[in-house]
């Protein structure tokens, strides 16, 4: 066990727990420790936009989904947001010019979300922003040995993304 914050906590449980598996509970805390470091810096830069995380998610998936015209069931599923909270997240977007709905031409009672021109630029400085955050935050770690890992254990959780 290292002695870094994580480290004394799974040792902590090693201690008074242990028939529980602290590697899992290494794994799980580290996990949730670098998402809320980096989340700390995502917000930072989300507030000066003034964006909600959720708003920014919705930029980023249309941005980044390959279509640029998803259905909100399909944002939904992709985001993990129930369609109550997406509904409010595209009506802000929608008022704030960044997205617009339009009818889908295959099934007249679905729905199409798209990116506006303005929404494109945008999520596009966002996410730069963002993303130089969070590098300024990770640095020049070596990060290839945590993404392989990371990816493997979510090869195992996750389902296949459809990009």
């Amino acid at each position: 066990m290292t002695t870094d914050l994580v480290g004394g906590v799974v040792a902590w449980w090693a201690r008074h727990a242990p028939e529980l598996p602290t590697r899992t509970i290494e794994f799980t805390k580290r996990v949730a420790r670098m998402h809320a470091l980096t989340d700390r810096v995502t917000v930072a830069v989300l507030t000066r936009r003034g964006l909600s995380r959720a708003e920014y998610d919705v930029l980023g998936t249309l941005l980044t989904s390959g279509d640029t015209h998803l259905k909100p069931s399909e944002l939904s599923s992709r985001l993990l947001l129930t369609t109550g909270g997406l509904s409010n997240v595209l009506r802000s977007l929608e008022r704030r010019g960044l997205t617009v709905q339009s009818a889908d031409a295959a099934d007249g009672r679905s729905r199409r979300v798209t990116l506006t021109e303005e929404g494109k630029e945008t999520a596009g400085r966002v996410v730069r922003e963002v993303v130089a955050a969070q590098h300024a935050l990770v640095g020049e770690a070596d990060l290839g040995p945590a993404i392989a890992a990371l990816a493997a254990v979510l090869g195992e959780l996750d389902t296949p993304a459809e990009v």
